[in-house]
C-alpha cells in the first residue's frame, strides 16, 4: 500500500467530514495569522524607527508597542485555536476510522480478512500517528500557503527588490521539499511495513506460545523477534536520519535567502536609498515568509506515518487485500449463524471447483494456482502439500473469505456466484479456532441451537470427555490448551453437521492431539458421511481419507 504522494491526502479529505471542517477552520485562522504577522512587523518597525529619531516616549510610540503586544497575543490565541481544532478533528477521525474498520471486520460482508497483527498495528499506533498530521502538519500546510503570499504582497508594496529576492529563492525550498517528500514516502512505507512485520510476528508467537512451550521451541522464537525488531530499528533510524538531513537543507536554504535580503537592504540603507522604517519592515517580514515552509518540511516526517495508516485503513474498508495472507481462523465468527439450517441428506452435495485461482496484489506468485478439484457426495478428500501452496486458501474461497481471481464453484451442478451463501451448509474447523468468553457449552453451541445432551455427545466424539460443559472459557480461549481449543472447535463442527450442515471443511483438525484422541476424531468424522475436504499433514489423517490430492504450483486434475 502506497502512502499518499501529495502534500494533502485527497482521500482523507474526501472521506472524512471532520477533516474538511478542520481544514476550513485552519484556512480561516491561517488568513488571520498572516495579517497579524504583517501588522506586527509594521508596528515594530514604526516603534524602532521612532526610537532612533530621538523623539522620546510619545502617544504614537505607546500605541505601536501596545499594538505589537496585541499581535503577539493574537498569534498565540490563533495557535491555541489551531491546537484545539486539531485535537478535536484528530479524535473524531481516529474514532470514526476505528469504528468503521471494526464494523467492517465484524460484518457479514464478504471481504478479505487481515492478519490480527496488521489490525493491531493499524488500530493502535498507526491511527494514533494522525495526531501529528492534524496538530502539526495540516495547520502548518495552510500557513505555508497564506503567510508567504501575504508577506510577499506586503514586501512588494514596501520594497520591490527585496520582494523579488524572496519570490525567487522561496521556490527553491519548495523544490527541496518535493525531493524530500519523495524520499520520505519510500522510507515511511518501509518503516510502516517493518512495524507490521514486527506486530505480526509478535502476535503469531503469542498465539502459539503454548504449543511452542510444549514442544520446547519457545526460546528459539527470541531470535526471530530480535531479527524483526532490528529491521524495525534500522528503518526507524533511516527515517530519522532523513528527517534531520532534510531539516538541515531547508534551514540552510532559508538562512541564505534571508541573508541575501539583509545584504541588499543594508547596502541601500547606508546609501540613503531606503528608509530605516521600510528596511526594518522588510527584514522582519523576510524570515516569516520562509518559516512556515520550513516547518511544513519538518512536520511532513511527523505526519507521513499517520497519513500512510489512514490510507491503509481506507484500503481495508474498500475490501482490497493488503495485509498479507488472510487469517481464516480469526474470521469464524463471521459465519451467518442466524440462518436456519434445515436437515439435508447426510451424503452431502457434489462439490466441483473449476479453475479456482487466487493471487494477492502484494505478491508476485499465485497464492493458489488455477485448480480443478471434484469431491463426490459423502467423500472425504485430504489436501496435502507444502506450507504456503494454497490449501487453506482453497478452504477460504469455499467459505467466501477469500475472493478467487478466476474459476467458479459448482454445487450439485449449479454454479455458486457468491460462495458466502454456502456458509449455512458448511461446518468448519479452522487452523486457529476462535473462542468467545463464556462456557465450553456456549462455544460448542456458538453456531447451532442444541441441548446439553447433544453438546456432550459432540464433545465426547471430539475426544473431549474431560471437558465439563460449564467450564469457564476466557476471551479467545486463553485459559485452554491448544489441544482443548481444537477439540471444542471439532465438537462445534460435528454438532453443526448433525443439525443440517452437509459440507465439512477441516484445516489440520488433529494438530496438537495425541494418537488416541486423533483416532477418536477420525472415527467421528467418518461416521458423519458428509462431503468433507480437509487440509492434512499427519499420516493418520491422510490415511483416513478416501482420496488424497496434492496442492502445489501445478494444477490439480481429478
Amino acid at each position: 500500500m502506497k502512502p499518499a504522494g501529495g502534500a494533502l491526502d485527497p482521500e482523507l479529505v474526501r472521506r472524512s467530514a471532520p477533516v474538511r471542517r478542520h481544514l476550513a477552520v485552519a484556512v480561516a485562522l491561517g488568513t488571520v495569522a498572516a495579517g497579524l504577522i504583517v501588522a506586527q512587523a509594521w508596528l515594530m518597525s514604526v516603534a524602532v524607527a521612532q526610537g532612533f529619531d530621538g523623539d522620546g516616549w510619545s502617544g504614537a510610540l505607546a500605541a505601536a508597542v501596545l499594538g505589537v503586544a496585541a499581535c503577539f497575543a493574537g498569534r498565540a490565541l490563533i495557535g491555541w485555536g489551531h491546537r484545539v481544532a486539531a485535537v478535536r478533528a484528530a479524535s473524531a477521525v481516529k474514532s470514526g476510522l476505528r469504528r468503521e474498520v471494526v464494523e467492517a471486520l465484524l460484518s457479514d460482508r464478504s471481504r478479505p480478512a487481515y492478519e490480527s497483527g496488521h489490525v493491531i498495528a493499524l488500530l493502535g499506533h498507526g491511527l494514533d500517528s494522525l495526531d501529528a498530521y492534524f496538530s502539526k502538519y495540516l495547520p502548518q500546510l495552510v500557513l505555508a500557503l497564506t503567510v508567504p503570499a501575504t508577506v510577499c504582497a506586503a514586501m512588494l508594496w514596501a520594497d520591490v527588490l527585496a520582494a523579488v529576492t524572496v519570490m525567487v529563492t522561496l521556490p527553491l525550498i519548495v523544490v527541496f521539499m518535493v525531493l524530500v517528500g519523495w524520499l520520505t514516502r519510500d522510507r515511511t512505507e518501509r518503516r510502516w511495513e517493518a512495524l507490521k512485520r514486527l506486530t505480526h510476528h509478535f502476535a503469531d508467537v503469542l498465539d502459539g506460545l503454548t504449543v511452542l512451550k510444549v514442544f520446547g521451541r519457545s526460546t528459539r522464537q527470541a531470535d526471530g523477534l530480535r531479527t524483526t525488531g532490528e529491521q524495525h530499528r534500522v528503518e526507524t533510524m533511516r527515517a530519522l536520519r532523513l528527517a534531520f538531513l532534510s531539516s538541515f537543507v531547508l534551514e540552510l536554504c532559508a538562512t541564505i535567502s534571508v541573508a541575501l535580503v539583509a545584504v541588499g537592504v543594508g547596502l541601500r540603507v547606508l546609501d540613503g536609498a531606503l528608509s530605516l522604517q521600510t528596511a526594518l519592515f522588510v527584514l522582519l517580514l523576510a524570515p516569516e515568509a520562509f518559516l512556515p515552509v520550513r516547518q511544513v518540511g519538518a512536520h511532513f516526517h511527523d505526519s507521513a506515518e499517520g497519513a500512510t495508516a489512514a490510507r491503509d485503513a481506507f484500503t481495508l474498508l474498500d475490501g482490497v487485500p493488503g495485509g498479507g495472507r488472510p487469517n481464516l481462523g480469526s474470521m469464524w465468527h463471521r459465519s451467518n449463524r442466524s440462518q436456519p439450517m434445515p436437515h439435508r441428506p447426510q451424503s452431502g452435495p457434489h462439490l466441483d471447483l473449476r479453475g479456482i485461482g487466487v493471487r494477492y496484489p502484494d505478491r508476485d506468485s499465485d497464492a493458489l494456482p488455477p485448480t480443478d478439484l471434484t469431491v463426490e457426495p459423502g467423500e472425504v478428500v485430504a489436501l496435502v502439500g507444502p506450507s504456503g501452496c494454497g490449501k487453506s486458501t482453497m478452504l477460504g474461497v469455499l467459505l467466501g473469505f477469500v475472493r478467487a481471481e478466476s474459476g467458479e464453484i459448482v454445487v450439485d451442478g449449479v454454479p455458486v456466484p457468491d460462495p458466502s451463501r454456502l456458509r449455512g451448509r458448511i461446518a468448519w474447523v479452522p487452523q486457529h479456532p476462535a473462542l468467545i468468553a463464556g462456557t465450553v457449552a456456549d462455544n460448542v453451541r456458538l453456531t447451532t441451537a442444541a441441548t446439553d445432551v447433544d453438546v456432550r455427545h459432540a464433545l465426547d466424539d471430539a475426544a473431549a470427555c474431560t471437558l465439563a460443559l460449564d467450564r469457564e472459557v476466557t476471551e479467545r480461549g486463553a485459559n485452554l490448551s491448544a489441544g482443548e481449543r481444537r477439540r471444542v472447535a471439532i465438537a462445534r463442527a460435528l454438532l453443526r453437521v448433525r443439525n443440517g450442515a452437509d459440507i465439512l471443511l477441516l484445516d489440520e483438525p488433529t494438530a496438537g492431539l495425541d494418537a488416541d484422541a486423533e483416532r477418536t476424531v477420525i472415527e467421528a468424522i467418518r461416521r458423519e458421511h458428509v462431503t468433507t475436504l480437509m487440509v492434512a499433514h499427519r499420516p493418520a489423517l491422510i490415511g483416513a481419507a478416501d482420496r488424497v490430492e496434492h496442492v502445489g504450483r501445478t494444477v490439480v486434475r481429478v
